[in-house]
């Protein structure tokens, strides 16, 4: 589907679609429980970052298509007997696509149903809120898998602490949304056939804001994150400063 309003790309795994200063984006592998393949996180990564550098964009959604969000990264991928640079280098990828979605500085919404698994949950997650249907399953099943938790682990940590994720990423027992949102992963919690309704309503409240002002506390409370409180205080200083709001 097209991506931009030049409406000149395409993609196979994704589709995306505008609705005024809101950019939806869609896992679009229903018969593979939208399983992260290299290809849908190439596509998603490619439109991600033009959705991020287009001023018209005000708040990215993220769904998925069918009774999953996504169900994880595809195994396919790998073949039968992947060899140790093949698993490398799709580590690498992973945590070069995790890297990317958290320098990203339009707001993004999650909207999750169903399976959200390994990548998939770590996609969900990444985002700056997520709503998630009742019937919404989170979980991390690497280890069991006999895999180690690589590229899943520091964004779950960051997100929800040390002893959390490593419940969550030893034990490789799924949660419903209640144990999630326990856990500070998601937003909130609404019934499957309001999910897309509430998420589009709360993403016509932000594009509603100054996309200026709604840009710009983003990135504060990324960069808040990992900073000390007097830093922090120092750089909300700063960008209140640049953005002169003190005039």
């Amino acid at each position: 589907m097209a991506d931009t309003a030049a409406e000149t790309t395409s993609y196979e795994t994704i589709t995306v679609r505008n609705e005024g200063a809101i950019r939806y984006f869609t896992l679009n592998r229903p018969d593979k429980l939208n399983a992260m393949s290299q290809l849908l996180s190439d596509e998603l990564s490619a439109a991600l970052k033009a959705a991020d550098q287009d001023p018209q964009v005000a708040v990215m959604v993220i769904a998925g298509e069918g009774r999953a969000f996504c169900a994880g990264a595809d195994l396919s991928d790998m073949g039968e007997s992947p060899s140790s640079r093949e698993i490398a280098g799709s580590i690498n990828h992973s945590i070069a696509f995790y890297q990317q979605m958290v320098t990203l500085n339009t707001p993004m919404i999650a909207a999750v149903q169903g399976y959200a698994l390994g990548g998939g949950c770590n996609l969900a997650i990444s985002c700056d809120m997520v709503v998630a249907a009742d019937n919404a399953v989170f979980g991390y099943p690497e280890v069991k898998l006999g895999m180690p938790a690589a590229g899943v682990s520091p964004p779950l940590v960051h997100q929800i602490g040390r002893k959390a994720a490593f419940e969550l990423l030893v034990l490789c027992e799924n949660i419903d949304a209640q144990k999630a949102l326990e856990f500070g992963m998601i937003n909130r919690i609404v019934a499957p056939d309001q999910l897309m309704t509430t998420v589009t309503e709360i993403a016509q409240t932000l594009a509603g804001y100054d996309h200026d002002a709604l840009w710009l506390t983003k990135q504060l409370i990324r960069r808040c994150a990992d900073m000390s409180l007097p830093d922090a205080l120092e750089l909300g200083r700063d960008i209140g400063l640049s953005a002169g709001m003190y005039k």
